[in-house]
């Protein structure tokens, strides 16, 4: 038995079927938003979060911890979040090693030898 790869060629596009939608179908799938329970988990998670954490005063770490318990309660979108835990130090660490002279820090406010920092005050300087 031979085969010939050259003349081997699969469907890589499946067959669709085209439906047209009925409004019986339009109605099947309605989603009630009127549900105040996300509301209380958001104002749950945002008094968690400020009763543990001093935003004005914090580490690297604690401002990792908070996007990602904002980001599991659906208070800010994985974007948001990776802005959020995006490590400037270990990027600057890492491009200073091929690069001395050149990278300077790119943290904008300064950190005080615990390593903590006004989260909001680093943030609104970056988005001036």
């Amino acid at each position: 038995m031979q085969v010939n790869a050259s003349n081997y060629q699969p469907n890589a596009y499946p067959t669709t079927q085209s439906r047209v939608q009925s409004k019986s179908d339009s109605t099947v799938f309605t989603v009630n938003n009127s549900d105040t329970t996300s509301k209380d988990v958001s104002k749950d998670i945002w008094t968690e979060l400020g009763s543990k954490y001093d935003i004005r005063h914090a580490t690297f770490d604690e401002l990792c911890e908070i996007a990602h318990k904002l980001y599991s309660a659906g208070q800010i979108s994985l974007g948001n979040m990776a802005i959020m835990i995006f490590d400037w130090k270990r990027a600057a660490d890492d491009l200073r090693k091929d690069h001395p002279d050149v990278v300077a820090a790119f943290n904008i406010t300064p950190a005080d030898a615990e390593g903590r920092r006004d989260w909001i005050a680093e943030f609104e300087a970056r988005a001036k």
